[in-house]
């Protein structure tokens, strides 16, 4: 029982090593071309406050975008 138990901690430790990122990093799955957008509206943004709204709006990106949607295509 105790090697069954040790191997599915080993395979779900390295799936989480391989893929953790995904759950805690919101521009993992973002296409470039927004990831670029919000690095170009840093510039109004006051320095100290970069990381933190940098942040905010690539998870409310994350959060709220239309997952349907092919990559380039904007809602009307």
């Amino acid at each position: 029982m105790m090697g069954i138990l040790s191997d599915l901690d080993k395979k779900l430790t390295d799936n989480m090593h391989e893929h953790g990122s995904e759950f805690t990093d919101a521009v993992s799955d973002l296409p470039e071309a927004v990831v670029e957008a919000v690095e170009r509206l840093m510039f109004f943004i006051q320095p100290d406050a970069r990381d933190t709204v940098r942040t905010q709006v690539l998870g409310l990106i994350h959060e709220y975008r239309i997952q349907d949607a092919p990559n380039g295509d904007r809602p009307a």
